[in-house]
């Protein structure tokens, strides 16, 4: 056992080293708000019909090309970016969600913690999830977050239910779409797309299959109850499709090899391709060509927010740092203030190293760690707004912040107990300086964190 731990110690420390730029080639949590709030939009109405609070579940896009969700954590849905680039209808995409959803309201995964106990999970953490996580706007912290914490994961990951279980979700999710008035037949295709790897050895099936056990019998009792539901054949707005097309545009051309997709969409003047075809120049460095293809999409739909945020990465990426602010402001601005937007261009305020922009960013990321605390990248870049401004004392602190959601309890403890020196008159951030001190020291606590 010592020397496993030693060897597994050994590969994190080398993932951590020859991880340079993590990008979304990378595996582990990808950060993309246009595809986040598009999640959220579509899984906070059937949280809320099965009487959970939408408040407690969350979701996260996880960089990995096998076809697969899984709950882990509890109540915290990850969706692999695969199952968004297989399935080309987003009522599909709705039917896993409502799925896991009756696993979180059922307490599936909790039943199964002694399948859980006796899956080696840490040797292979290093191999699921260690090189890089994909995280836009280059949040390094991620990657640490995730190795720190990935046992739970990966646990999440390899965790089996039942074939109980299973019908037991599949109930609960048709009558969710049924009390929303939606069409269940997205979940019945499902099925049928994984119900012939039953019969494939485990090596060759994919990874949904074998944690979400499939039988004949169990997709015809619930297609006998769907085919007589008034809403199976309704079919998603336009808009809502359109949307979803576009992000499987975008997820295209940042995850898969760029000369493929520009020789795919040469010829091809859709949105999708336009979009897809100016990631993939991006990453090519041609930025000229890039930007030209995202200002065609700009000027069709200008006020929609996700375009200028392309554009605004391409410039600031190409270290064309000053031109970037235009499109990220106005991303932010017709986002309504997402904070992943707000994130990118506050980073983009502190890289013009200016007073009056670190004061832009300094407003802007307090405005984001109140709605996202978790976020370490908004606490790495707001320490060190508060850092050029001269409050040494909140610089302190909010490193602590950042380290504290990482899981590195030893420098947080240290950053916190730095900040206390310059923190005497300020009672509220001085109590929050304890609170990570006492925290940071509660191994116990600790043992038992989910990684995010």
């Amino acid at each position: 056992m010592i020397k496993k731990n030693k060897i597994f110690s050994l590969l994190i420390h080398l993932y951590l080293i020859i991880l340079l730029t993590p990008d979304l080639s990378g595996r582990g949590i990808a950060r993309d708000a246009e595809t986040e709030l598009f999640l959220s939009e579509m899984t906070t109405p059937i949280v809320n019909v099965a009487n959970l609070n939408s408040s407690s579940v969350d979701l996260y896009l996880f960089n990995d090309n096998s076809v697969n969700a899984f709950v882990t954590c509890g109540q915290k849905i990850f969706v692999n970016t695969g199952l968004i680039m297989e399935f080309d209808d987003p009522s599909m995409l709705r039917g896993v969600l409502a799925h896991e959803t009756g696993h979180i309201a059922g307490a599936h995964l909790a039943r199964s913690d002694i399948a859980l106990k006796k899956a080696q999970a840490p040797m292979i953490i290093g191999l699921l999830l260690g090189i890089g996580a994909a995280v836009a706007g280059g949040d390094s912290d991620a990657v640490q977050g995730i190795l720190l914490g990935s046992q739970q994961i990966a646990q999440g990951m390899v965790a089996k239910y039942s074939r109980g279980q299973e019908a037991a979700a599949d109930q609960a999710a048709f009558q969710y779409l049924e009390k929303l008035g939606l069409s269940s037949k997205g979940m019945i295709d499902v099925l049928y797309n994984f119900a012939d790897q039953e019969a494939l050895s485990a090596r060759n099936q994919s990874s949904r299959v074998r944690s979400h056990p499939i039988s004949r019998q169990r997709i015809m009792a619930l297609e006998n109850q769907a085919v007589k539901s008034k809403f199976y054949n309704q079919r998603d707005s336009l808009e809502l499709t359109y949307r979803y097309n576009m992000i499987r545009a975008k997820l295209e051309g940042f995850l898969k090899r760029p000369d493929d997709i520009i020789r795919k969409y040469e010829k091809n003047d859709s949105d999708y391709a336009i979009y897809a075809s100016s990631v993939a120049l991006y990453r090519k460095a041609l930025t000229d060509k890039a930007i030209d293809k995202i200002n065609i999409l700009i000027d069709k739909y200008p006020t929609n927010p996700w375009y200028y945020e392309l554009k605004g990465q391409i410039l600031y990426e190409s270290g064309k740092i000053k031109p970037s602010i235009e499109p990220y402001e106005k991303a932010v601005k017709f986002s309504t203030g997402h904070p992943l937007l707000n994130i990118a261009l506050a980073s983009a305020y502190l890289a013009l190293n200016d007073k009056e922009y670190d004061i832009k960013a300094q407003n802007l990321l307090n405005n984001v760690i109140k709605k996202d605390q978790k976020n370490s990248y908004a606490w790495f870049q707001l320490a060190i707004a508060e850092a050029r401004l001269g409050n040494i004392g909140k610089a302190d602190l909010y490193s602590a912040e950042r380290y504290f959601v990482l899981g590195d309890v030893n420098l947080a403890s240290f950053h916190a107990k730095r900040s206390k020196n310059n923190l005497k008159d300020n009672g509220p951030l001085l109590m929050r300086a304890e609170d990570i001190i006492l925290d940071s020291e509660n191994k116990q606590k600790w043992k038992k964190r989910c990684p995010v």
